[in-house]
């Protein structure tokens, strides 16, 4: 998304917040603020506007404080980090809820973490956010299929019964 708006006419610079709703476009020279302003709705779609000026000076203080506000490859990193994250909370719940040893537990974790990095990038790739959830279904089944090369088929159903769970938040 970020690339998306560094391409239209007159923004120099995108970043986004942590939470990835706010956006920050930085203007070129002679740039009309109210034009760029609606071109980056179209960009970010349904739901977009632009902030009210209290909202803008919040923002702006954030980011001169030195509140994260990151670039395009910038959030891509961050999300990697964060699937590592979550692959470890996951696999281990997911472990120890089937009663999988440390040897399984490890290579369920690392199932974890491929392919919620690999979620993470196609959502990046993507038309964003709205992507995550289909991307988190493929996921789990990939993981899923993956796994059956090391678990018996009772900790499968365990893990398919699991997975279901996660699917659905």
């Amino acid at each position: 998304m970020l690339a998306r708006l560094d391409e239209i006419p007159g923004v120099a610079e995108s970043r986004v917040d942590w939470t990835g709703k706010r956006f920050l476009l930085t203007l070129e020279g002679e740039a009309s603020h109210d034009v760029v302003g609606e071109r980056a709705s179209v960009t970010l779609g349904d739901g977009a506007r632009l902030l009210d000026d209290e909202e803008v000076h919040d923002v702006l203080n954030s980011y001169r404080k030195g509140e994260t506000w990151m670039r395009a490859g910038e959030t891509l990193q961050l999300s990697r980090f964060e699937a590592g994250v979550l692959a470890k909370r996951y696999g281990d719940e997911a472990a120890a809820e089937i009663g999988l040893d440390e040897e399984r537990t490890k290579k369920l974790v690392v199932l974890f973490e491929q392919e919620l990095t690999r979620a993470f990038e196609h959502t990046h790739a993507g038309e964003g956010i709205e992507d995550l959830p289909a991307e988190f279904e493929s996921a789990a089944k990939r993981i899923l299929d993956l796994s059956a090369g090391f678990l018996n088929s009772e900790q499968q159903a365990g893990l398919a019964s699991y997975l279901r769970r996660f699917e659905s938040g």
